[in-house]
């Protein structure tokens, strides 16, 4: 499993049509099997005991999942016994300046359903968005605060490989909502490609929202990534947007590590079209280790509207451990 894939590009490698690959493993590592196969030898002996935790926990959950799918096989059939699960856990300290204390807990759990047809997907996270986010907590806007509570949906589409998916669950502190989201890709040439995504959402007592989002990135002949992202997201209850601007390059070092560099603002509509905050980072994110077993150090600089954007400097400390299929 490529560290780089799952960190930089997993929202947008899900689907995606040629001729321009996402960021994937043969685009920005040269690792191969071989590779991987002589660092797990060179593991000492003493650490068999985490492959054997991951496998137990992987063992666990595909049992309980099997157990889940069971409920929806016709009769006579075997499917639910294909039933996998995959996600992630990923604990962090944040500690800055004026917050010491920052400390931060991100899963994922996606399953898959044969009996299903594979159309629908049960979706367990800490959020309500399912793809990644990396983002310090202190730097969450206040819609993705609001996301921040459990959520367990079901997500549902025409096909594996369609661009329509309509999700109902409960999140934002037990509300009940639906939500539709489309995205895509468009390819702008070899190694250029425009990504976009849009998404309306109802919830019983937030009521309407949605937000749409584009992406350009770039991957030159040397394998760095280059990316501009743009979000915007509607608050019915409030009658404002809020809004993002980014700019990440990403920098391969080595078979196991890369280095992340991020800069975005954001800010809202009323009263103005005024900023929020600032924030800028360089992440250090490697595997040395195992393939499933990931450490992150990234400085960084945070100014806040609240804070009469007086410069907060920090550091988030991480591990984040993948299970399931492709651990």
């Amino acid at each position: 499993m490529s560290c780089l894939f799952l960190l930089f590009c997993s929202a947008f490698a899900r689907n995606q049509p040629a001729p321009v690959a996402p960021l994937t493993l043969s685009a920005v590592e040269r690792s191969t099997s071989e590779t991987n196969s002589t660092n797990r030898d060179r593991s000492p002996q003493s650490g068999e005991w985490i492959d054997k935790w991951q496998g137990n926990l992987t063992e666990s959950m595909d049992y309980t999942v099997k157990q889940l799918d069971s409920f929806f096989a016709m009769e006579g059939s075997e499917e639910y016994k294909n039933a996998r699960a995959e996600g992630r856990i990923r604990l962090g300290w944040e500690p800055r300046s004026r917050d010491l204390a920052e400390m931060d807990l991100r899963f994922r759990i996606r399953v898959k359903l044969p009996s299903l047809q594979n159309r629908v997907d049960l979706l367990l996270s800490d959020d309500e968005d399912f793809d990644d986010q990396d983002t310090i907590k202190a730097a969450r806007t206040p819609i993705q605060s609001r996301r921040d509570n459990t959520t367990l949906a079901l997500r549902f589409k025409r096909s594996e490989d369609s661009r329509l998916s309509h999700r109902i669950g409960t999140g934002r502190r037990g509300q009940v909502y639906v939500k539709s989201r489309f995205e895509d890709m468009e390819p702008l040439g070899s190694s250029l490609a425009l990504f976009y995504d849009a998404e309306a959402y109802l919830y019983t007592r937030d009521h309407f929202g949605s937000e749409f989002g584009a992406s350009i990135q770039y991957i030159s002949p040397n394998d760095d990534v280059f990316r501009v992202n743009n979000r915007f997201y509607y608050r019915d209850a409030s009658e404002d947007w809020l809004w993002r601007h980014e700019i990440q390059y990403l920098k391969p070092i080595s078979d196991h590590s890369a280095a992340i560099y991020t800069v975005f603002t954001e800010g809202a509509s009323r009263p103005n079209y005024q900023l929020g905050e600032v924030y800028t980072s360089m992440r250090w994110r490697t595997n040395p280790l195992r393939e499933w077993l990931y450490f992150e150090v990234e400085p960084f600089v945070l100014w806040l509207r609240e804070e009469d954007f007086e410069p907060s400097y920090g550091v988030a400390l991480r591990m984040e451990i993948y299970y399931g299929k492709d651990s």
